[in-house]
């Protein structure tokens, strides 16, 4: 198959403004509330339901999985069910599969491709290392909301597990997105210009999820998970503090999957996306976004279909994109064009290669910062990593997937920067390849839980609105 047979039809792009995938945040200052903290019992427990969420209440972490036993407290994706069937059907799954091994992730100006190990080609491999609840994808600012609507979703972030010869488990560093979207149909008054439409949130099917958020975070800190309290309030974001406690772990993890068992179906699956590595390589890594249409939902469609998108921050017609190790120039392929410092608007390359051509884009990437010589001064990089870092500025449209995966380690590497508040930080990214935001990536010491600060920062606003503007209204 050539990549030419998966560039996206016109029938796709309805949705492709849902599409903000692999850009799980970039972010302004901080808002979460209290610094890193590793106790899992730091804060007050709330009092009742309708008390404000934190950010482990909206942003679940798993404990990367070291032993045999550990694997109990996971999530395994085949388990997510609901009365209707999986909620990521055989169908679907194969189509990702083989979008992955295809030449879609073929990288413009290079041999390398992704290659899905045998293991990983089974859905029973793919385990839940993250779930995110959030509240308005591609972001929660007025500016963002009027370009692109208002797009709640629940993402799972997903990672392949296989058994060491003794037994124990090992973490293949690649990595999957699952996104369901909670939406009610769409605001047609861009229909027409290149912009095509704008979701309209589905405000009841997403306040039912936070009340369910919100009654898990009560349950734990009240002892009824486990028999043992344990609180969420104020802790920095990191590992959940209930998975992460040997008596409340298990029961934790039922509750999770309890809950989304209850929220998804497949019929709300609208976009994926893939972090891969070619065939026995540790580098580089490949990413592609991936969209998801199902019957009716376009005229010709009549099963589920999966087709990768053209990456919004490159030339219109290039779809996967990835970082080379060091050593290896240059670092970023293909380079990006993106356009965070310019205003926002919903013209970008996933919706033409003629939508925004290059030459009237303006911003910034991390590729100008690996592999230079000198290395970028901390006061060089700084302004570039905050603006990435920053969701009112920076997403999946204006920004590229590389950009938004490595920002905090080229903050902590450039900038000399080891704490990072709201973050505990046992999670930090402690490697230098370690391009997970949030989910299980390669550290120091081997697979490691991880937080970047977009991650960190799109939760806070998460956490922020829901907090004023949904559980506020409801209760």
């Amino acid at each position: 198959m050539t990549a030419s047979t998966f560039r996206v039809r016109p029938v796709f792009k309805f949705t492709a403004l849902g599409l903000f995938l692999f850009a799980v945040g970039c972010h302004t200052k901080l808002t979460t509330n209290g610094s890193a903290a590793s106790s899992a019992t730091t804060g007050t427990p709330p009092a009742d339901a309708s008390a404000p969420l934190s950010a482990n209440d909206v942003s679940w972490l798993f404990p990367a999985p070291t032993t045999a036993a550990d694997m109990a407290n996971l999530i395994a994706v085949k388990d997510i069910t609901t009365a209707s069937g999986p909620v990521w059907t055989d169908a679907v799954f194969q189509q990702f599969v083989g979008i992955a091994n295809s030449n879609a992730t073929l990288v413009d100006g290079s041999t390398s491709h992704i290659s899905l190990p045998k293991e990983a080609q089974s859905i029973d491999a793919w385990f839940v290392a993250g779930v995110r609840i959030d509240a308005g994808a591609p972001g929660l600012s007025k500016d963002i909301a009027t370009q692109y609507g208002q797009l709640p979703e629940i993402r799972l972030i997903i990672q392949p597990i296989v058994k060491n010869p003794d037994g124990s488990p090992k973490v293949l560093d690649i990595a999957g997105h699952l996104i369901f979207d909670f939406i009610s149909g769409a605001d047609p008054s861009l229909q027409g210009t290149e912009c095509r439409m704008r979701p309209t949130a589905d405000m009841a099917a997403f306040s039912a999820i936070v009340d369910d958020a919100a009654a898990l975070r009560t349950k734990l800190a009240s002892g009824h998970l486990g028999g043992h309290s344990v609180s969420t309030s104020g802790v920095a974001l990191g590992v959940h503090p209930g998975l992460m406690n040997p008596a409340t772990a298990n029961a934790m993890r039922n509750a999770m999957l309890a809950l989304l068992q209850s929220r998804l179906s497949a019929q709300r699956l609208d976009a994926m996306a893939i972090a891969g590595l070619p065939a026995n390589a540790p580098a580089p890594w490949i990413f592609l976004s991936l969209l998801v249409a199902h019957p009716g939902q376009a005229p010709g469609i009549t099963a589920d279909t999966v087709v990768p998108v053209n990456g919004p921050t490159l030339d219109g017609t290039q779809f996967a994109q990835m970082l080379n190790p060091g050593g290896v120039t240059p670092r970023v392929v293909p380079e990006p064009h993106t356009n965070n410092l310019n205003p926002i608007t919903c013209r970008n390359a996933a919706a033409s290669p003629t939508s925004l051509p290059v030459v009237q884009r303006k911003g910034v990437s991390t590729s100008t910062l690996f592999g230079t010589a000198p290395a970028p001064t901390a006061a060089e990089a700084t302004p570039i990593l905050d603006t990435i870092a920053d969701p009112q500025k920076s997403f999946f449209f204006n920004t590229d997937c590389i950009s938004c995966h490595t920002e905090t380690q080229r903050t902590m590497t450039l900038a000399h920067v080891t704490n990072i508040p709201g973050i505990n930080p046992a999670v930090l990214p402690s490697g230098g390849y370690d391009v997970r935001n949030f989910g299980w990536g390669e550290g120091k010491n081997g697979i490691q839980p991880t937080v970047t600060r977009r991650a960190a920062n799109e939760t806070a606003a998460v956490v922020s609105f829901v907090n004023s503007n949904v559980l506020a209204k409801t209760h």
